[in-house]
């Protein structure tokens, strides 16, 4: 009886041809162009090898073992990057270009003296950073006044959290009557509290959690495509990216500090996704490329502060998410490596930045500016001298430097405000910090809300760090302090039922499955 013979894929039958290896043009040119390739990086590592010794031996070796990781992961990535951007830009509402224009507001081109801004206070740059302000402020009223937001607008705007920084920013405002420089104070106190209307607005028109995830997903994405650009810049303007060796932005200005405070918490949040608290981690991929993308960005800015958030962000996030072991283990292997290998003295000397032992004794300058500004906070503890003026235009005319600010925001809220302006900001910070935490570990929230409050904290533990030694959380505008803050004002109103209900909010409009109704 004859039957029908299948020829699975590699198994031939007879009389089947079995197929040869055919060398067509575009396998040979393939090859070539990876061989070239493959003899430059050997040609390349054997120079760094030569020139740099046992330490070009450890990059060549990082080289080698990270490189193919690398070009896999980014192209896996790359794909993802662009899902994530096309869907980011279809759940995009109204409140995220207002959103996008105070950052847009808040772009420096130029850096100016305090003789120079006191002799033209409103030049084109400043006139160029106004107007987008006046459109978000035309936009809100328009809005306020065709829609009945007006209610909730206020209610989001003097209660809570966001209640305590509005009371912070009145203070501020109130502090033109005394201020060493009224028109300066009167201008930075409006601009603040303008970002705060856009906040409240912000909450007063979210309904769901993946509203707010949006708002989480654009703040990222914003700040990404700015520590993305300052790469472009570097072939485009190769002598003005890098300060003694640490890289910046040249147009618009974005400061070392800055640069490194973005790749810090760009890497937290890549972090917290690759040990997500439930379920699987997905776009593990891109969410690689992120880490490694914010931590080359950390390691050359060199900024201290924020290696320092980082890492108090990391150990967070592992506690939080229950990898003790893997804490542990990095633990020890960064202890060995730290004082059994050499890689320990090129960290200290890389943290040093070849600073004498006397500019670290003074915090790289700063200790006298802070001791200054304590005696004269101490002569006016209550009210300061005026908000955003008294450390540029008093305190620092008297020590007869200009480094733009007391690079502390604790330093400029005693001198600018006093107590009167501390307390309630102080009443913010640590809210934040608390539900964000109680939002963590609350079994009836649901895992993407847990997921959201773990990557704020994260990202709460860089800017705190960055906050003790630069300006980033009292000043026009502070987005990142305002998504975390606006995240744990809606934890606080979730789980709250002894105040009335804010009208129609996450807490308003909830469904089983975002897990947000009153519990």
């Amino acid at each position: 009886m004859q039957t029908d013979q299948i020829n699975l894929p590699g198994n031939y039958g007879r009389g089947t041809p079995r197929p040869g290896f055919r060398l067509d043009k575009y396998t040979v040119a393939w090859t070539l162009l990876f061989a070239v390739i493959g003899f430059l990086v050997i040609f390349g590592l054997s120079g760094v090898v030569l020139r740099y010794g046992k330490f070009g031996i450890l990059a060549a070796v990082a080289v080698v073992i990270v490189a193919p990781i690398g070009v896999y992961s980014g192209i896996v990535a790359v794909p993802q990057l662009l899902g994530k951007l096309g869907a980011i830009r279809r759940k995009l509402h109204w409140w995220h270009a207002l959103w996008l224009l105070l950052y847009i507001s808040s772009l420096v081109f130029r850096v100016r003296h305090q003789e120079e801004t006191q002799a033209e206070p409103l030049d084109a740059w400043a006139l160029f950073r106004i107007v987008p302000e006046m459109i978000v402020f035309g936009w809100l009223m328009v809005r306020l006044y065709q829609r009945r937001e007006a209610i909730r607008w206020l209610r989001c705007l003097f209660q809570g959290l966001t209640g305590a920084l509005t009371t912070f920013g009145l203070v501020c405002l109130a502090s033109t009557f005394w201020s060493v420089y009224p028109a300066w104070t009167l201008f930075k106190s409006l601009e603040y509290l303008l970002d705060i209307s856009v906040l409240a607005v912000a909450l007063a028109n979210i309904y769901t959690l993946d509203d707010y995830q949006d708002l989480f997903n654009w703040t990222w994405t914003i700040f990404g495509c700015e520590l993305a650009w300052v790469w472009l810049q570097v072939p485009l303007w190769p002598s003005e990216s890098f300060v003694d060796g640490r890289i910046k932005g040249f147009l618009p200005a974005t400061g070392c500090n800055a640069v490194g405070q973005s790749g810090a918490f760009l890497a937290v949040i890549a972090l917290c996704r690759l040990f997500p608290l439930e379920g699987r981690r997905s776009n593990t991929p891109f969410n690689l490329v992120l880490c490694a993308f914010g931590l080359v960005s950390l390691l050359l800015s060199q900024t201290r502060n924020a290696i320092g958030g980082f890492a108090l962000g990391a150990l967070l996030v592992l506690i939080a998410s229950r990898r003790i072991w893997l804490l542990v283990l990095s633990s020890v292997v960064g202890a060995m490596t730290w004082f059994l290998t050499p890689l320990g003295g090129i960290a200290l000397a890389y943290l040093e930045r070849e600073q004498s032992s006397a500019a670290m004794a003074s915090v790289t300058g700063r200790l006298p500016l802070w001791q200054f500004a304590w005696e004269q906070f101490l002569q006016h503890p209550l009210t300061g001298m005026g908000a955003y003026a008294a450390g540029r235009f008093y305190i620092m005319s008297k020590m007869g430097v200009d480094p733009a600010s007391l690079h502390s925001d604790w330093v400029e809220l005693l001198v600018g405000t006093g107590l009167a302006g501390l307390i309630p900001f102080l009443l913010v910070i640590f809210g934040t910090w608390w539900f964000l935490f109680r939002g963590i570990y609350d079994k009836s929230l649901d895992p993407r809300g847990r997921q959201l409050a773990l990557e704020g904290i994260g990202v709460m533990a860089v800017i705190t760090v960055h906050s003790f030694f630069n300006v980033e959380l009292i000043w026009h505008v502070p987005l990142l302090l305002f998504v975390l803050m606006g995240y744990a004002e809606v934890l606080r109103r979730r789980k709250n039922v002894m105040v009335p209900r804010p009208l129609p909010s996450i807490l308003a409009r909830s469904s089983p499955q975002t897990g947000y109704g009153t519990s």
